[in-house]
């Protein structure tokens, strides 16, 4: 039997998360024209070009063309320890230059759009989303919990005292932070030998066990991915909430195309796929997705959209966003535009 959601009729709200998953496209969505200095954001069909590690894999005695995740398997697998190491240290050169634009993103809609209840888990290694995090989290303890599936840039880990942090905020008076490892072999990944990316899946599983709706942005989920894919379905069939649960897919292709790559994913006809973050449950009822769905779905009673505006400035979103932050703080929902 499916078991209901964290819902509070009284306060109207509901305790189940909202669990967000991002892959390379969402990246790209974000910063569709480049980062601040126009540096573009790499897929793994481009990734090579991109980056421009074409010379360091033909030394390798790889062809440069195809999906880079493939080609670093085989040299994983028939390459030197060199090879791997001038690898890694190019991409993090590239990743590490990038830059939030000043003006919205989607990654700042998409940090406001959750509470410290949901979880945003990513598997890229750029740092846009915790440039993103960092410029709201003077608003307190409002923002949902990051986890980095496959390393980050800017995180760096203190294993001795079993500690993260962004190594931008670096220095810390109490840690000494290493950087995390991002490359990993795609056929066998072994995330539970590295401390810290066995923490960062234990906290996507746990939360994936519990979500009330998910949303997959830019990430696909491939087949080739074993391990990745094999855990994230796992954790989602244990979910006794999810018959009653919803999961969207955000992708730029056809939703006919996409839909059948995440049949496993998906229970009878609670969920889909679309082409636009436009009129994604966290624009349309941002902060209040799993109230607004909840009402809906089990209580027949629609919340009205609220939808986020097209902000100019980061001071017009903050502003747009805060009294939805001060309601909150009053452990009472109105279920009703605040303006």
């Amino acid at each position: 039997m499916p078991t209901l959601p964290q819902l509070d009729i009284k306060t109207k709200l509901n305790h189940s998360p909202h669990v967000v998953i991002l892959g390379a496209g969402a990246s790209r969505a974000c910063c569709p024209n480049g980062d601040r200095a126009g540096l573009k954001l790499p897929v793994m069909s481009d990734f090579i070009d991109i980056v421009g590690i074409a010379d360091i894999i033909r030394k390798s005695g790889h062809e440069p063309s195809g999906n880079f995740e493939a080609i670093y398997d085989g040299i994983h697998r028939n390459g030197s320890p060199a090879e791997l190491d001038e690898l890694d240290k190019a991409t993090k050169k590239y990743f590490g230059r990038l830059k939030l634009p000043h003006q919205p993103t989607l990654y700042d809609y998409l940090v406001l759009s959750l509470r410290p209840k949901d979880l945003i888990i990513t598997f890229n290694w750029d740092p846009l989303l915790p440039q993103a995090y960092q410029r709201w989290r003077h608003l307190g303890a409002v923002l949902p919990q990051l986890a980095f599936l496959h390393g980050n840039v800017d995180i760096g880990v203190d294993l001795e005292k079993k500690v993260s942090g962004f190594l931008s905020d670096e220095p810390y008076p109490d840690r000494t932070l290493q950087p995390t490892r991002l490359l990993y072999p795609i056929e066998q990944k072994n995330y539970n030998t590295d401390p810290f990316i066995a923490d960062q899946w234990l906290m996507a599983t746990n939360f994936l066990n519990h979500a009330y709706y998910v949303t997959v942005y830019g990430y696909s989920a491939p087949i080739s991915d074993v391990e990745a894919r094999s855990l994230l379905l796992k954790a989602w069939q244990e979910n006794t909430t999810r018959e009653l649960a919803q999961i969207n897919i955000v992708d730029i292709r056809d939703p006919a195309e996409v839909e059948p790559l995440w049949s496993d994913f998906i229970v009878h006809n609670h969920g889909g796929a679309s082409t636009d973050f436009t009129y994604n449950i966290l624009r349309r009822h941002p902060r209040r997705s799993c109230e607004s769905f909840a009402f809906t779905t089990l209580q027949q009673q629609p919340w009205h959209e609220d939808p986020f505006p097209v902000a100019q400035s980061l001071a017009e979103l903050e502003e747009w966003v805060m009294p939805l932050i001060k309601e909150e703080a009053t452990g009472q929902l109105s279920g009703k535009p605040h303006h």
